[in-house]
């Protein structure tokens, strides 16, 4: 579409081979809280129009891709599967709702700014085997709940919550400044941990 898209009700598809779902919008993509996908195939979003959603997108171990800048306007939720798919965020991300994240053995991918104008909610990942974040990375809180590759920040990673950063897994790579407003850093790695940056908390208590 030239022009802008719109889903307001839940899409679904089935069939296992032919069950993707590819947006080319040249205007702005919006998925409303009511407009979640269930899909059997991939999501790719490869249009140069921005993307404003609420929605939650769910796949049956294929890939979700957002290839321009994300807003999120309610709190989100993406699941590409237990035996998992990528999840990448090509451009920036902002918007301050939450956002949970499910991969699998997939990886997670943030290619750009994360929360540079507005600062995200609560970031949950689920699962995943490596989570990459190639630039800052600004939100209320992250946790980790699971990890069995290695979790990188190449940018500075940036909490105000006082949840703060909680991460468990296997590999751990902070290469920039770690700076909490409120809470601690709690990282829990049955493998190797790496900080190359300054490392700052703020709470008092």
């Amino acid at each position: 579409a030239t022009g802008t898209v719109r889903f307001n009700g839940v899409v679904t598809t089935q069939a296992a081979a032919a069950g993707l779902v590819t947006i080319t919008n040249g205007g702005v993509l919006t998925i409303t809280a009511g407009g979640d996908m269930n899909l059997e195939g991939a999501f790719l979003q490869d249009g140069a129009g921005t993307i404003s959603t609420a929605g939650d997108i769910t796949t049956t171990n294929d890939a979700i891709t957002f290839t321009d800048e994300v807003t999120l306007t309610g709190a989100v939720a993406l699941n590409s599967g237990a035996a998992g798919g990528t999840i990448t965020f090509k451009d920036l991300l902002n918007g301050t709702q939450t956002l949970g994240l499910t991969a699998g053995t997939g990886n997670i991918d943030f290619d750009g700014v994360v929360g540079g104008v507005t600062p995200l909610g609560a970031v949950t990942v689920n699962s995943a085997t490596n989570v990459t974040a190639d630039a800052a990375f600004s939100a209320a809180s992250f946790r980790q709940v699971a990890g069995s590759g290695t979790t990188t920040f190449t940018g500075a990673l940036a909490t105000t919550a006082a949840a703060a950063v909680e991460v468990d897994g296997t590999n751990f790579n902070f290469n920039n400044t770690v700076n909490l407003t409120l809470g601690s850093l709690d990282v829990d790695a049955t493998g190797t941990v790496r900080f190359n940056g300054v490392v700052t908390t703020q709470a008092a208590a």
